[in-house]
């Protein structure tokens, strides 16, 4: 439902989305069609300008079989979305005969979808992945990786793959209202906070504040790693 307008093409931006959103959805072709996986992911530096990812699997999940060295997997990042109601565009639509059958309801989203090819992780770098995970994620005062049993650490790791994927394209969409007309804007933030519902908190700040640049939008995704 995307247009070019809303496409971002700033390679550091990828780097924004994975940290702000890491819980990423894998994509690869399997006999009966495409096969998925979820994990959370690690930003890297890379070969090119977008970077690398790397993440691990269970190896008796159904997808690791096809999982290899060289495989091409999309990857997705889904960040937020809420639906945007035209009945919030107060600057264009003002009084009792107020005309609206030239607008519609749209939906507001951020998204990521990246491509590139499998590699495995020796089993040094995949212990520097979880340990990095765990310290992304966990409190100051939280779990420490060093507190895991050491053999129980061993038999964990021989039971997960360890994968790097160098970034070789990707595709960034920021739909934040910020084509619409400037006025309707603070309706639709007023609207989404009203209403509440799943991510709406989250669209109205990222409405509120993006201008559709991408230092507005880097700015923005940082906003929400630090609230």
């Amino acid at each position: 439902m995307h247009y070019a307008e809303y496409k971002h093409a700033d390679p550091s931006l990828v780097h924004d989305m994975v940290e702000t959103f890491p819980f990423a959805t894998f994509m690869v072709n399997g006999d009966r069609g495409p096969m998925v996986a979820q994990a959370p992911l690690t930003f890297r530096d890379g070969r090119a300008a977008a970077g690398a990812l790397e993440f691990h699997l269970a190896r008796v999940n159904p997808i690791a079989p096809l999982m290899t060295p060289g495989t091409p997997v999309t990857i997705l990042v889904q960040g937020p979305g809420a639906a945007i109601s035209p009945s919030w565009f107060n600057a264009s639509f003002q009084g009792a005969n107020r005309d609206r059958s030239r607008t519609a309801p749209t939906y507001n989203y951020v998204s990521l979808v990246m491509r590139g090819r499998l590699e495995f992780m020796p089993d040094e770098a995949l212990q520097a992945q979880i340990a990095d995970l765990v310290l992304a994620h966990e409190p100051q005062d939280g779990w420490r990786l060093e507190e895991l049993a050491p053999q129980l650490w061993e038999g964990w790791r021989r039971a997960i793959q360890g994968y790097r994927l160098e970034i070789d394209e990707f595709d960034l969409i920021a739909k934040l209202s910020h084509g619409d007309v400037p006025d309707d804007r603070p309706g639709v933030v007023e609207g989404l906070r009203s209403r509440a519902l799943q991510d709406d908190h989250v669209i109205a700040r990222l409405v509120a504040g993006y201008d559709g640049t991408p230092a507005s939008l880097r700015a923005q995704l940082r906003a929400l790693r630090t609230a």
